[in-house]
């Protein structure tokens, strides 16, 4: 028999032979069985191969007799098997491949004949080009895992210097991130099946230990580094350089960074970090292959922008890279089409729109966030520091450290009302109840996760710990009203890039009923912790900031002494840029109060109007 072309010989086996899948210990077996041209059989090939990714991958070797012809086979699980027409390119993705080929000699007794066995010489050939060629793609799957090691542990030495200070930086957050989920599916990847059993045994060992992040925490982790950005003005190259001596992102982080932020529907910065990657590529070495990825991505992502022009430019360095880059020449004559009937749209993508240009509150919330608003001296010049004592045997002993921050609304500031140990027991509590913070829908009612609250958070009881129910006298202290109706203490801890933006404490009585023990009628804000950059606590009605200073204490009323609800106490969390913001907050309700605030009856003239309506509804 004369085989004709791996393709030919291989469409006769799909189509006259015999092809069995058999499922046994999660590999597929394909048992070929080829009939020659004269519609006889002619071999019998077994092949065994193992799981990679979403397809199986293997190889098929056919014997004639007098050349040997390879060809690559594809099957994904439980459907037809796809044979490729063209000579075997070993799989992209490496898996370990073992062969069990039984050739039934259609030419028996070669042995007795020294003049037809030197056809085998040329069979063992080919077998050992094949396998050196083999061999070069497994010692290059090698050095790349030798590579992702060599990077991962270099990052992972800087962070088990000093895990908190590492993690206080939020590119050093994005990055480990990253490396357990892109990173780590790419290695899984490179390992193989049965490798992959013994590298990781049946994770049984290691169910209680590994806490691996998901695809939402990668795509939470970018959003907050656009947010820092957005929030505080970074340029993208002072982000990729690690902020404040963070680690130095790479092509590929770029790359990840910008294509998650396409995901989440923010095509300009997602331009500018794409734009970003292929300037760190110049840097460094980079096959074109990703170059080339990245041209293409970013010429695409440029066109849906408007920008037709610039995205045209892409795809013509796309070509001068990759000439027989299909989709950037069919992409290059239609962008041509769109320019010449006047269809592209021009826009500046280093412009970042505000999100809502007409929220003047949100804009003074990002400008406090900034430090760019600075309070006058005829705001401050009458604002005093003093010990205070409320009457009680506590403050008698250890009067209060008070500073005046802002007269109407009143807002003060408690230093130095909790230690070390009182905040680590709050901690420690809290930890292992934290669930992700929720706001109030207004339309239905439910509590729900937002991306402008960006925190996760545990409410403490007063019988949960003695130094709870201390804090809560400490409460009454200070503000001189009553916790006996007060909610329970909520202690939060912000996130990666962790916000609130501008909000009210107390509930808006239009929107939602009235509760039990009335409405909140004082907030009082403990920092539990420092934070380097960020993290400030704003008002942007009344341009006022407070910057957390661990043990201390913000106090404000959320209502006018008439009841009237006081818009100008909107606030909000500034994104902590570098370190880890605590609070905790205890909420003061409106009723146990009667005897203790007592109605001033200005503010019922100045307050005598219609109410004004929730501006984030």
């Amino acid at each position: 028999m004369a085989l004709l072309d791996v393709g030919k010989a291989f469409d006769n086996v799909w189509h006259d032979g015999l092809v069995r899948k058999l499922q046994r210990n999660n590999y597929l077996s394909i048992h070929v069985v080829e009939i020659n041209q004269e519609n006889q059989r002619s071999q019998v090939t077994t092949l065994r191969y193992a799981r990679c990714g979403s397809e199986r991958t293997g190889l098929v070797i056919t014997n004639d007799n007098s050349k040997i012809a390879i060809a690559k086979v594809r099957l994904k699980p439980l459907q037809k098997a796809a044979v490729d027409t063209k000579p075997v390119q070993f799989s992209d993705c490496y898996a370990v491949i073992t062969l069990v080929t039984t050739l039934v000699k259609v030419k028996s007794h070669l042995f007795t004949a020294l003049s037809e066995l030197d056809q085998m010489i040329q069979t063992e050939g080919v077998i050992l080009e094949k396998l050196n060629h083999y061999i070069r793609l497994q010692e290059e799957r090698l050095n790349h895992l030798r590579w992702k090691r060599t990077q991962m542990l270099r990052e992972h030495n800087k962070a088990i210097k000093q895990p908190e200070e590492y993690l206080f930086n939020p590119v050093n957050a994005f990055l480990l991130i990253k490396r357990l989920t892109k990173d780590w599916s790419e290695i899984q990847q490179l390992i193989t099946y049965e490798m992959q059993r013994d590298f990781m045994g049946d994770g049984t060992n290691y169910s209680n230990l590994l806490v691996l992040p998901t695809e939402e925490d990668l795509t939470g982790a970018a959003q907050a580094l656009a947010r820092l950005q957005d929030t505080y003005n970074l340029d993208t190259a002072v982000v990729a350089s690690g902020i404040h001596a963070g680690s130095e992102m790479s092509f590929d982080d770029c790359f990840e960074l910008g294509k998650q932020l396409h995901a989440t529907g923010d095509q300009h910065r997602s331009v500018l970090w794409l734009r970003e990657a292929l300037n760190r590529s110049e840097q460094g070495t980079m096959g074109v292959a990703k170059k080339a990825e990245a041209l293409e991505y970013l010429a695409f992502y440029t066109y849906l922008l408007g920008n037709v022009e610039v995205a045209l430019g892409y795809v013509k360095d796309l070509l001068e890279m990759k000439p027989d880059h299909e989709n950037a020449f069919r992409h290059k004559v239609f962008y041509e089409e769109l320019i010449q009937h006047g269809q592209d749209r021009k826009f500046n993508i280093n412009s970042i729109p505000n999100n809502d240009p007409a929220n003047i509150i949100l804009n003074s919330y990002r400008k406090l966030c900034r430090g760019e608003v600075q309070r006058n001296a005829s705001e401050t010049s009458n604002l005093k520091c003093r010990y205070v004592t409320s009457g009680s045997a506590f403050t008698r002993l250890a009067p209060l450290k008070l500073e005046e921050v802002h007269i109407l609304p009143r807002i003060v500031l408690y230093h130095n009302v909790l230690s070390d140990n009182e905040i680590q027991v709050l901690k420690r509590i809290a930890k292992p109840r934290f669930k992700r913070a929720t706001v109030l829908n207004h339309e239905t009612g439910d509590f729900e996760p937002s991306n402008y609250r960006i925190s996760k958070s545990a409410w403490l009881a007063d019988q949960d710990d003695p130094i709870v129910n201390t804090i809560s006298k400490r409460v009454a202290d200070m503000t001189g009203l009553s916790t006996d109706t007060a909610e329970e203490l909520h202690v939060v801890n912000y996130g990666l890039g962790g916000q609130y933006h501008p909000h009210f404490d107390f509930f808006q009585t239009d929107k939602v009923a009235t509760p039990n023990n009335g409405n909140r009628i004082a907030t009082v804000l403990f920092y539990l912790s420092d934070v380097s950059h960020g993290g400030a606590t704003v008002f942007p009605k009344i341009g006022v900031t407070l910057k957390p200073r661990k043990g201390s204490a913000a106090v404000w009323y959320n209502l006018h002494s008439s009841g009237d609800l006081d818009f100008s106490t909107a606030h909000g969390a500034c994104p902590v840029l570098i370190g880890s913001k605590w609070v905790a907050n205890k909420w003061l309700r409106e009723r146990g109060q009667e005897f203790r605030r007592k109605c001033d009856s200005q503010s019922l003239v100045e307050n005598n109007g219609p109410k004004l309506r929730h501006y984030m509804s």
